[in-house]
């Protein structure tokens, strides 16, 4: 196959964001319980390296910033060899 279509690092992002929030004792169900929301307002990427469909993606969930009602997430990805971020 070719290139990882750029569409699939979004997904990605969100598949991680939700098992970090799992990790740190907030997952959606703790959310909805508490009648909050945790809405994605805005993603921005840069593409530095390309993927192909063999390749194992490894995604660190970092919080960038948390004030108040804010979170933001920063997401580094790297391949099995370290290339990547």
């Amino acid at each position: 196959m070719g290139f990882t279509h750029h569409s699939n690092y979004v997904r990605w992002m969100e598949e991680a964001r939700v098992a970090f929030m799992d990790q740190v004792g907030w997952s959606y169900q703790k959310f909805e319980d508490e009648g909050l929301i945790s809405p994605v307002t805005a993603i921005e990427c840069k593409f530095k390296h390309s993927t192909t469909f063999p390749d194992k993606v490894y995604i660190e969930v970092l919080v960038d910033e948390c004030r108040g009602i804010k979170l933001r997430l920063k997401y580094i990805m790297t391949n099995e060899d370290g290339t990547g971020e």
